[in-house]
């Protein structure tokens, strides 16, 4: 693909859609979650309650992307998707209560749907088939980036609690929904000749089971992407400080994750069978802290987990374009996330109930390795009987 200033500025601004929406509005509560507790805002039982209320916050939008998509442009919605998330972000510095808290969280998950449906849709769109596993690499990074750098930066505003913490992420998130604004908008249309493989007829058997396998990596990743740094900090017994910065080693995970299984592994071996590994993978780290308390193997699971949690996301993004081409791609994506989002929103609200009970952490961890079990299982299926003669034989990617 010839490498255009607008191309790579389209980019770069959909890139910092992900780290706004996903990075920053969505996961900044992950490791603000100990010094809430600390400061008696919240309970560990409502910590997980909270969580839910986002995933459903982000399967509304999900639900809600398409249609407004249709009526308006992906441009506009993915827009004011990140200016609800900045006001989301700021609005939780202030205790105003349990309810005021899910509406804060509500209005987050509403905002990341919109950049993780659209981001990727936006990036993507004009693009030749052998640059889409790079680009859309580089945009799922975006969550990393900003996962690792609010983790490595709060510690550091957490003397002054919670609302401190908040803060900090929503200007955060101001600087950078400034920088990419312009950028955020679609590529032209293209035409067949442009993209042949816009005619791809919707192969809707292995669709349906990959969005059965996506929506089980999503209750799998919840222990790892919500509780991480509260199980460091309740069920090992380190300090907030710490506890903190754990998250930002999960952030590293999810950072490589995308450019590493999306990219470099599904270039050499192709998209299914990197799928197959990147479940795989996630299914490894949960086991490894049902295995052992062992702090350095424990920290190590957060990254393994991120990678496979963002690999995951993007072979998916990946494979509904091979599996549906890349008219249907935004279609078929939302209903992708919806399915996701059922599934944290699943997973975040029994993980509330096992932290509310003596079961606590391991049986959510327990809860995470059956779901990636059995996601592993179905990612051996997800492969197209007749593949498109545009995706290759082997579905590999440039």
């Amino acid at each position: 693909m010839k490498w255009t200033q607008t191309e790579g500025y389209r980019t770069f601004s959909c890139m910092l859609a992900m780290l706004i929406g996903v990075g920053l509005v969505r996961y900044a509560y992950s490791p603000l979650i100990p010094s809430m507790l600390g400061q008696h805002w919240i309970t560990a039982g409502q910590a997980g309650y909270l969580g839910t209320v986002n995933f459903v916050g982000n399967l509304a939008g999900a639900l809600l992307c398409a249609p407004l998509v249709r009526r308006f442009s992906a441009t506009g919605v993915c827009r004011v998707s990140l200016v609800i998330g900045l006001l989301s972000v700021t609005a939780s510095a202030w205790d105003l209560g349990f309810f005021w808290l899910i509406l804060t969280r509500l209005l987050a998950g509403l905002a990341a749907a919109g950049a993780m449906i659209l981001g990727p849709a936006i990036a993507v769109a004009g693009a030749p088939s052998e640059s889409r596993g790079r680009i859309l690499g580089l945009v799922f990074a975006g969550a990393g980036v900003g996962v690792i750098g609010l983790s490595l930066l709060l510690p550091v505003v957490l003397e002054g609690g919670p609302t401190s913490g908040w803060l900090f992420t929503g200007a955060l998130v101001a600087v950078f929904l400034a920088i990419g604004w312009v950028g955020l908008r679609e590529a032209p249309a293209v035409s067949a000749e442009q993209a042949p493989d816009a005619a791809i007829e919707p192969d809707r058997l292995h669709l349906w089971i990959l969005a059965a396998a996506y929506s089980l990596v999503a209750i799998g990743i919840v222990p790892h992407s919500i509780y991480l740094s509260a199980y460091v900090h309740q069920a090992l017994h380190l300090p907030t400080s710490f506890s903190a910065m754990v998250f930002a080693v999960y952030g590293v995970g999810v950072l490589v994750g995308a450019p590493l299984l999306d990219g470099v592994l599904a270039k050499r071996l192709g998209t299914w069978e990197s799928l197959v590994l990147s479940s795989a993978l996630g299914l490894g780290a949960v086991a490894v802290v049902l295995l052992t308390e062992n702090i350095i193997w424990v920290v190590a699971s957060g990254a393994a987990l991120g990678a496979a949690q963002m690999g995951v996301a993007s072979i998916t993004s990946h494979r509904v374009i091979e599996l549906a081409g890349p008219v249907a791609h935004t279609r078929w994506w939302s209903l992708m996330t919806i399915g996701f989002n059922v599934g944290q929103a699943g997973g975040a609200l029994a993980m509330g109930a096992f932290l509310s009970t003596h079961w606590g952490y391991p049986a959510g961890f327990w809860m995470a390795g059956v779901a990636l079990a059995l996601a592993t299982t179905l990612a051996f299926f997800v492969r197209r009987s007749d593949p498109s003669p545009f995706a290759g034989a082997h579905h590999k990617i440039s």
